[in-house]
């Protein structure tokens, strides 16, 4: 066993160390500066760059630009996901998340310079959309790469709960990130938090790319691919043999991401902006809400995924898809009430709870459908291709199915249909928790 390696070359267990523990925290702190940067512009977004990087003449119709540059950054994580998933699978892991890690710090740094529609023109939104294609590309890259590495170097028994270190973090950035710009806006108020404030979360994401890119110089490889590489079974493309002999397992993955990713971003970045913007709610009222709910899920994960090794991944994950599919409605009745108290309490328990039965399970088993030699491949690419149709489109579908109308019946059908896909898919999958990697 190589140093800091939890896992024999027969598949068996062995205890954890010292080294490995620093690899499992230095993937997920990498993680979570991904997704603090991530979110920071899918927080601050709907609420200053309409007017600020696109032209006032139509409040609707800037909104709708906003959620387009949101999704153009989904749009480009597949490309992201295979492009540095080739090199994570014929080069390693750990080199492609040092540079995914630098690239996603350097371009929101440059977010947070970026000079107004007022100042450049249209230079402004062209920059704008770049930048969120390279965030894109980055993203693409770093989340399954992060969960690669864990898991391959993790107990057999234990992958669930180690690779849920990775999705945990993601809440943790989320917290950050709009915790600061909670505090921003409480502390200078919203005329400043415009001008100015909402830039110092995009800045301070050098800082933490800096102490992340540490932390990551220092551990191992994974022992799965350094293995695969000594005996030479690394095809010279791996997403070829993945669409060759991994199509069905694509297609999982694909169904899972694309239900966990579109209840989460319809129930918070869509129902959010609608909360503050169409009904007047306090902007901070709604931010502590989800910031309270990702603080339940950074528990609920790690909890859920420790059972997901004991009783499997599909359960939860059928679970989760069913309880989602309960829930949008009367979260969003919720949401209409206008009652700040209830509103947090129901975000609360979609993001801690609802959300966590699907997304806990979701870094494991998504990562476990196919061999090492084409892994980091084949999972980026299912992964962000379901989260860029069901996560990255949602909040702009779901504004163009609702229009200038009021009623919510569309948004509902359109969940429920990738619901019913995703639970058919899942009852369809083999059970990943027990197979030998």
């Amino acid at each position: 066993m190589s140093s800091g390696t939890a896992i024999l070359p027969n598949g068996d267990t062995g205890n954890t160390s010292a080294a490995y523990r620093r690899l499992v925290f230095a993937s997920a702190f990498g993680t979570m500066i991904e997704w603090y940067d991530f979110f920071a512009y899918a927080l601050i977004a709907p609420l200053v760059f309409d007017s600020l990087f696109f032209p006032k003449s139509d409040p609707f119709v800037s909104l709708i630009a906003v959620y387009a540059t949101f999704t153009i950054g989904f749009m480009a994580r597949p490309i992201g996901g295979i492009l540095f998933g080739h090199f994570s699978d014929r080069v390693g892991r750990k080199s492609v998340l040092m540079i995914t890690l630098l690239m996603m710090g350097i371009t929101s740094t440059l977010i947070g310079l970026l000079p107004s529609y007022a100042r450049i023109g249209v230079l402004a939104p062209i920059a704008l959309v770049v930048l969120r294609i390279m965030q894109g590309l980055a993203l693409g890259g770093e989340s399954v790469g992060a969960v690669v590495l864990t898991l391959e170097n993790a107990p057999t028994n234990r992958r669930g709960f180690y690779a849920s270190f990775c999705n945990a973090a993601g809440p943790v950035g989320i917290i950050l990130s709009s915790g600061l710009s909670a505090f921003l806006m409480s502390h200078y108020g919203k005329p400043a938090f415009q001008a100015w404030a909402w830039r110092v979360p995009f800045l301070l994401s050098f800082i933490l790319v800096l102490v992340g890119s540490y932390m990551r110089s220092h551990v191992d490889e994974s022992f799965l691919f350094t293995d695969a590489l000594k005996r030479k079974k690394i095809p010279r493309i791996p997403i070829a043999v993945a669409f060759k002999l991994w199509k069905k397992s694509m297609i999982f993955a694909f169904l899972v991401n694309l239900v966990h990713s579109s209840y989460n971003y319809l129930s918070t970045i869509f129902l959010m902006a609608y909360a503050i913007k169409k009904l007047s709610m306090s902007q901070t009222g709604v931010t502590s809400g989800f910031t309270i709910g990702n603080v339940v899920e950074l528990v609920t994960v790690l909890v859920i995924a420790h059972f997901s090794d004991r009783f499997g991944r599909k359960p939860f994950l059928l679970i989760g898809i069913v309880l989602a599919a309960i829930y949008f409605p009367i979260l969003i009745h919720v949401v209409l009430m206008k009652n700040m108290l209830f509103f947090i309490i129901a975000i609360s328990c979609s993001i801690g709870i609802v959300h966590s039965f699907m997304f806990a399970p979701e870094a494991a088993f998504t990562a476990e459908q196919f061999p090492t030699e084409v892994r980091v491949s084949a999972a980026s690419l299912g992964k962000q291709a379901g989260v860029v149709l069901g996560g990255g489109i949602s909040p702009l579908v779901a504004t163009a199915l609702m229009g200038h109308g009021t009623s919510f019946t569309p948004v509902i059908w359109y969940f429920w249909g990738m619901a019913l896909l995703a639970f058919v898919g899942v009852l369809c999958a083999k059970e990943s928790s027990k197979r030998v990697l």
